[in-house]
């Protein structure tokens, strides 16, 4: 299978995690980036270096691939342009971390991709996180509630703690309320049958060492609680789920939860402006 890379910059970590994967620890998956492009090039040539070849546009890799991976992780607001240059060749594609920093631009994405026929996957890798699903598979029951904490700006890194509670409960977000600060987002989540969840995301100059991911899922009257320690796993978890899904074009995250993870982060930075309320969830 030959997959493309098009980025605003690929000199970033996912670019290079993505890579090593695929052609190392996954190679058997058979599938290997085969293209590469990026709209603003930093530092040193990354296609050199990995001995990728650069081609000319974003639309040139999706035509000369089987299935795209949309990154520019650090660069959320690039996706719907390079979308709009990637989706016309028709190919199954991957929207990394999520969708849009919007909920309409999220929703273009998503008219944009059935106006083209072309199925998309967006999640954050902790979606995917070995330690989510075990605590899962040993609750033995449907979650009533759930929890996670992690560390970062919201914008843009949010997503990843959020991530871990959908992974639990789903995306079925009906309001929140986020009572936090700037640097400090305390948010909460209900859902529409009477579920709640806790989302605790802080930024320090010492978060990663103070602050790792961690989550409890509560089943059965008893919480099941566990802090994220293989990083490589829920990376590895992810290239995964792209894989598969390139090759069936099932996504193993609906269109639904994509545009629903969207409007809870774009929600809670609402909430928050507004003075800590409590607003509904679109999606």
């Amino acid at each position: 299978m030959k997959i493309g890379f098009v980025d605003h910059h690929l000199n970033n970590f996912h670019a290079n995690k993505f890579l090593s994967l695929l052609h190392e620890k996954l190679a058997d998956e058979g599938a290997r980036v085969v293209a590469a492009w990026e709209s603003d090039p930093t530092g040193e040539d990354w296609c050199e270096k990995n001995k990728v070849p650069r081609l000319g546009s974003a639309a040139a890799v999706a035509e000369a691939c089987d299935a795209v991976m949309v990154l520019a992780p650090d660069n959320i607001d690039a996706h719907l342009g390079l979308c709009r240059q990637v989706f016309p060749a028709g190919k199954p594609t991957l929207v990394d971390k999520f969708l849009a920093p919007s909920l309409d631009e999220a929703r273009q994405i998503v008219e944009l991709a059935e106006k083209h026929r072309v199925r998309i996957f967006s999640a954050s890798s902790l979606r995917f996180a070995g330690e989510l699903q075990k605590a899962l598979a040993d609750a033995g029951g449907k979650p009533s509630e759930a929890f996670a904490r992690g560390m970062g700006v919201w914008d843009g890194y949010g997503v990843h703690t959020l991530s871990l509670v959908v992974g639990a409960l789903g995306a079925d977000a009906t309001r929140l309320i986020n009572t936090g600060t700037v640097d400090s987002t305390s948010l909460t989540i209900d859902y529409a049958d009477g579920r709640r969840a806790w989302v605790d995301v802080r930024s320090a100059a010492n978060m990663w060492e103070a602050l790792p991911w961690g989550f409890g899922v509560k089943a059965n009257d008893k919480y099941t609680v566990d802090t994220v320690k293989d990083y490589d796993g829920f990376y590895t978890n992810l290239m995964k789920e792209a894989v598969k899904f390139f090759r069936t074009g099932e996504s193993p995250v609906s269109v639904k939860e994509m545009l629903k993870v969207v409007a809870i982060l774009e929600g809670t930075n609402a909430s928050r402006e507004q003075g800590g309320v409590w607003l509904p969830v679109g999606g």
